[in-house]
């Protein structure tokens, strides 16, 4: 740190004073001090050059409203302490340098959203009609809940299994209504219903799923003639859905089709959405 004259005696200047390097060196060695102490003064590591001021002196409150205009500065994203803030600590526009109201998203938030059914599903019915159409007249079926475990994994499921030997059926509906937040389906696997069959052939044992909106009339979206013999997923696209809006009511229709005793199961549902 540059030390200053504590009695500086320079004599007067006048026209007829020559010009002496050793004095003009010595003014311009401590202009460049000062110029120097100011630079180390907005560091953020140095504090500001000089004696520390005893208190009540308005030099303290002159360093502390420097201190604050630059944390402040920081703040606004600005590079020198001195320099106006190009944005506000409310409202900005996420342009380089600017700081202020940062969205959900940008700390770590997410708006990915999933609702999980697990049955027996909240308010299900069972019923031989596909949303109010005549029986198919072949529903001589069982209908059982029971849990799986499989690999230390539980599942709760609804099945249903019939000793016939044509093929019986009948279905599980479920209507759930989409949450204040609701936005957007989720891409790729907006709606998916866990399901296992006791045999791969879809002429022994299936499960279908048909997806209505209440207030629209015809269904929607639809997935038949599933048959597995390991805990599998039947999934609707986005795509194939439209537009929804908070407050919808979805409406499924889970077909069970079992014929010689093959249990057809389905398990957990799940929707996937954005906020």
């Amino acid at each position: 740190m540059p030390t200053y004259p504590t009695s500086p005696a320079l004599p007067t200047v006048t026209t007829a004073t020559a010009i002496d390097t050793t004095w003009g060196n010595s003014i311009v060695n401590n202009i460049n001090a000062i110029g120097a102490d100011l630079v180390d003064a907005r560091s953020d590591i140095q504090d500001f050059p000089g004696i520390d001021h005893t208190a009540g002196q308005s030099t303290d409150i002159n360093d502390m409203l420097c201190a604050i205009r630059h944390m402040i500065a920081q703040l606004s994203g600005q590079i020198n302490w001195y320099d106006d803030f190009s944005g506000s600590l409310k409202n900005h526009t996420h342009a380089a340098g600017q700081g202020g109201q940062i969205s959900w998203a940008y700390v770590g938030a997410s708006n990915v959203r999933l609702i999980e059914l697990h049955a027996l599903y909240p308010g299900y019915v069972q019923t031989n009609s596909l949303r109010g159409a005549a029986a198919s007249g072949t529903n001589i079926i069982t209908v059982a809940s029971g849990d799986d475990v499989t690999s230390y994994i539980s599942r709760h499921y609804i099945e249903g299994n019939s000793a016939e030997a044509t093929l019986q059926d009948t279905y599980i509906a479920v209507n759930i209504t989409l949450p204040k937040d609701f936005t957007t389906w989720a891409t790729s696997n907006a709606i998916q219903v866990q399901y296992i069959t006791e045999n791969i052939s879809t002429t022994n044992c299936k499960v279908d799923l048909y997806a209505y909106k209440t207030g629209t009339a015809g269904v929607i979206a639809s997935s038949i003639d599933n048959a597995s013999i390991t805990w599998s997923n039947i999934t609707i696209d986005d795509s194939s859905l439209g537009s929804w809006s908070a407050g919808d009511v979805l409406e499924l229709y889970i077909k069970l089709s079992s014929k010689s005793n093959y249990y057809a199961r389905i398990g957990k549902i799940s929707l996937n959405y954005t906020s």
